[in-house]
């Protein structure tokens, strides 16, 4: 008869085990709860840039931005906006984003007139949208310059540069390509004066056609000009200019004519960098009228501007 009353007694002991292993947590593994995900993220706008970094007339240039994402979830999709003021240039719904993706478009440099590049993106995952605090990032505002054809940027370039006469007896000139079709109005040049220019010197700058002698030797048909009063012209350097009705150059090349009238035997100087630093070998000449009267090329380029 002792022994159900020891199976009893094994039995009570045996549940109450099992009371305090549930109440340890000791039960099924020592199972733990998984934390909720984590979905906030941030679409970031990261730059817009150009290339190449300073794109002049006539010239053929990329317009790049970049998207990237942070934190620990990427979105389903995001719609991407780029516009030049109020006018959209590209527009595309990126899906299965990676973290950073590229996108770049190109333009030629037609104008000065700044162009007012904003970029955009949205989140598409409604599921799960971008946290409201992190929206600031999703427009981005850039102006993309474009600067004046020729050569011109002395402080930046950090090279050294020298000057050449021009005088009675002695005309420079300077070409330049376009790779488009340009409507300009201005021709500037870097230019001092050694000596102050005595009442009634002038300094003509005219522009011309390329020849179309054996050799491309000189200038060819003057198509406009204009003079200047060079008793303003100082004895530190200045951009000296002339500005006409606006013409079209089709994409070709020219030359620029530099020519001085004087009393004065002491000449202007106009400021150039030694070696072809700015176009080809043949892109520069000088017209010695005191001694053999024909052009020469020279193995430099002069500071000037066209816009």
């Amino acid at each position: 008869m002792k022994l159900p009353f020891l199976l009893l007694a094994l039995l009570i002991i045996f549940a109450g085990c099992c009371e305090l292993t549930e109440e340890l947590g000791l039960g099924e593994e020592n199972a733990t709860v998984e934390e909720a995900p984590d979905y906030s993220y941030d679409i970031l706008v990261n730059d817009i840039y150009s290339t190449p970094e300073y794109p002049r007339l006539s010239e053929e240039y990329k317009i790049h931005t970049s998207i990237q994402i942070y934190g620990r979830y990427l979105p389903e999709a995001y719609s991407l906006w780029i516009l030049d003021g109020n006018r959209t240039i590209y527009q595309k719904t990126i899906s299965n984003p990676e973290l950073v993706e590229h996108f770049e478009f190109e333009y030629y440099a037609e104008s000065t007139e700044p162009h007012h590049i904003r970029v955009e993106v949205q989140s598409l995952d409604a599921i799960h949208p971008e946290p409201e605090t992190n929206l600031d990032n999703n427009i981005l505002r850039e102006d993309m310059h474009v600067y004046p054809l020729g050569y011109y940027d002395l402080n930046n370039w950090k090279i050294t540069w020298f000057y050449d006469a021009v005088g009675m007896q002695l005309q420079q000139a300077q070409a330049f390509t376009l790779e488009h079709p340009l409507n300009i109005s201005k021709i500037g040049v870097y230019i001092q004066a050694p000596v102050p220019p005595p009442p009634g010197s002038s300094l003509s700058i005219s522009l011309h056609q390329k020849p179309t002698n054996y050799g491309n030797i000189g200038v060819g048909k003057r198509l406009l000009g204009g003079t200047i009063d060079a008793t303003g012209i100082k004895q530190e350097p200045s951009w000296q200019y002339i500005e006409f009705e606006e013409v079209l150059l089709e994409n070709d090349t020219y030359w620029i004519v530099l020519e001085y009238q004087s009393t004065s035997g002491a000449g202007l100087e106009w400021y150039r960098a030694q070696g072809n630093q700015y176009g080809p070998i043949d892109d520069t000449q000088m017209l010695d009228l005191a001694g053999d009267a024909v052009w020469e090329y020279k193995n430099f380029d002069f500071a000037f501007k066209v816009e």
